[in-house]
């Protein structure tokens, strides 16, 4: 390709296991879409799919892609070949060949051969990581500490690879790329590289791409879903998802299919930005985004832009997803009703620590949710959950704890009721998930194509174009002191009544980042919400053992921290109900601050007028 191109437009169809059946369908039919995109793994998918490979050595890979591209009786799968549409993703897991066969097998009963099918190999290194064949490991958030992963206990190691391959894949003719555990917007990336013929030290492209792919890679998460101002938005089902325009000077347009449910705003945009950064620097296997910069501005209805993003070199280590096997897990749930619920809940812990050997455990959580409601006029306003949670290296203990949950039950405290579903007390593996670095110069991927015995090999990046060291993340306090906002005036209210927020995870840390929706309240929000006051807000969740990493985007109000630790070793082996941390910045939001006055009166009418204007369909 050559001369300058018009925008790629990059529909994404899913941003989870399970998600978007309908969408491959949709964004092929009314979305006039050049590629679709779709992320289907998260920290814990590899697991599990290694675990399926033990029984089922022909699966491995996520099975929704299939699905997608089967709706509407294979509907989804006609449209995309009639309108040349390539399609991106890494839906292969663990077994990108079985997919790809998979897709062309089906591709051939619909009449559709000529639809070319790719898969891309290099980033599964399990047997190399076993074998201590990739060098010294070490922990992606301690540095210098190297990881012994040569036990029997390692079901999967992977590298989040970059989008080199794709784009051999796209120059070699293919359609449908499907990929391993590749970085979530290598897609996109991929796909941009492409189409604009870009070469790979045009960092500042690179990085508005990178932006572009983290912006759209949840799916519906940017038109509405998962966002704290969602009653300002209409029709929230059945929401159309994100479309990226990517221009060829790598600046972003988001947009989603005309006449589709949901929303496209600056504050849709702004949450997914703020979703599971760790500061200023977005680290990437291609380039690193510098988005301190960043701004994001409302073009028209369900249309904005993103700009102000720089590129930087990559660093010369790319991240290493480590699975282990962990041991074996169980939980249980007991609730209490009415009166003297803190009674209650210590008298069930009592018993049941007094009828185990806690030294067989490696956790054994017990933790109470919620308030039993004063006066209550039902029986759920007054009940409570006690959750057990427990993990051990051995399935003997956590029969040990079945006995001791039914060995009590009589003699327990007065309305005592389990939940019934008694699989739960059956012990079933669980994972520990490392995350790593590894050297990417180790790194080679391959290209395969269905019914080619054709193997193109993709030689690892020079090394002579890696960052010699990697940026540091910023962490720092704000200039002024929270008193000298001038704003005296205050009333005690949730802090969400001002300030909204996004949380995601990392591993076992949690981020989120607050943002305020009117220039008069950014200083106020800048002062406010030091690290203390994070740490104040979190009261009874925090943990010494944590720390904190702080920094301000200045250009879209908003204060973002990273809480190192809080989540443990992170979902997969997490004792924690909400491991995914997504419900993190709402916890914080529903806490109650000293709030000014007049810039409480400005939200507030925002909010009224926001939602009349979309209501009205305005936006």
């Amino acid at each position: 390709m050559s001369g300058i191109r018009q925008p790629i437009r990059i529909g994404n169809a899913s941003g989870a296991i399970g998600d978007g059946i309908d969408q491959i369908y949709r964004l092929a039919k009314s979305g006039e879409v050049d590629a679709i995109t779709a992320d289907y793994l998260a920290e814990f998918n590899l697991a599990w799919k290694a675990i399926e490979l033990q029984t089922a050595p022909d699966l491995g890979y996520e099975t929704n892609f299939l699905d997608q591209l089967a709706w509407e009786n294979g509907e989804a799968a006609r449209l995309v070949a009639a309108n040349g549409i390539k399609i991106v993703h890494n839906g292969g897991a663990l077994n990108p060949a079985g997919l790809a066969r998979r897709v062309s097998q089906y591709l051939d009963e619909l009449g559709l051969s000529g639809v070319k099918v790719c898969w891309v190999t290099g980033d599964n290194v399990t047997d190399k990581v076993r074998h201590g064949l990739l060098g010294e490991i070490h922990h992606l958030d301690s540095i210098g500490s190297e990881l012994d992963l040569s036990s029997s206990e390692l079901l999967t190691a992977n590298v989040y690879t970059g989008c080199a391959g794709i784009v051999q894949a796209l120059e070699a003719g293919a359609d449908i790329v499907i990929c391993g555990r590749c970085c979530d917007a290598s897609p996109v990336m991929g796909l941009a590289t492409w189409w604009h013929a870009w070469k790979p030290d045009e960092f500042d492209r690179l990085a508005g791409s990178l932006m572009g792919g983290h912006l759209i890679e949840c799916g519906a998460y940017v038109t509405g879903g998962n966002y704290c101002g969602a009653a300002e938005i209409p029709r929230l089902h059945h929401v159309g998802y994100p479309i990226g325009e990517i221009d060829h000077d790598g600046t972003v347009v988001i947009t989603k299919p005309r006449g589709t449910n949901g929303l496209i705003s600056v504050d849709t945009c702004k949450a997914q930005l703020l979703y599971e950064i760790q500061g200023f620097y977005y680290l990437n296997a291609d380039c690193i985004a510098d988005i301190q910069g960043c701004e994001l501005l409302q073009l028209a209805p369900n249309k904005v832009q993103l700009r102000g993003v720089k590129g930087l070199p990559p660093p010369s280590t790319a991240k290493l997803a480590v699975c282990l096997l962990g041991g074996y897990q169980a939980e249980l749930s007991s609730f209490a009703a009415g009166l003297d619920t803190d009674f209650k809940f210590e008298l069930f812990k009592r018993q049941l620590l007094g009828s185990i050997d806690s030294s067989k455990f490696t956790i054994f959580s017990i933790e109470k949710y919620g308030t039993a409601g004063n006066d209550p006029r039902s029986q759920k306003q007054s009940t409570v959950q006690f959750r057990v949670f427990i993990q051990a290296a051995h399935k003997e203990a956590i029969r040990d704890f079945k006995k001791a949950i039914f060995y009590n039950g009589m003699q327990g405290y007065c309305g005592l009721h389990l939940s019934m579903d008694w699989r739960t007390l059956e012990p079933r593996p669980y994972v520990r998930y490392v995350p790593a670095l590894v050297s990417q110069d180790l790194i080679a991927l391959q290209l395969h194509f269905v019914n080619s015995a054709t193997t193109i090999n993709v030689p690892p990046g020079q090394t002579s174009k890696y960052l010699k060291s990697i940026p540091r993340q910023p962490n720092y306090e704000p200039k002024r002191c929270p008193q000298d906002s001038g704003l005296l005036d205050t009333v005690t209210r949730p802090l969400g009544d001002l300030v909204f927020a996004r949380s995601g995870d990392k591993g076992g840390n949690a981020n989120v980042g607050f943002w305020v929706r009117d220039a008069a309240s950014w200083p106020w929000l800048r002062v406010f919400m030091t690290t203390q006051k994070l740490i104040d807000l979190l009261a009874d969740d925090w943990d010494d053992r944590c720390n904190v990493e702080r920094c301000e985007f200045e250009r879209i109000w908003a204060v973002h921290f990273v809480v190192k630790g809080i989540l443990q070793e992170g979902v997969s082996s997490s004792s924690i109900l909400d491991g995914f941390a997504k419900s993190f910045g709402e916890f914080l939001r529903a806490r109650h601050v000293a709030l000014p006055v007049t810039l409480l009166q400005l939200e507030e009418d925002r909010r009224r007028q926001g939602c009349l204007t979309y209501r009205e369909g305005k936006l």
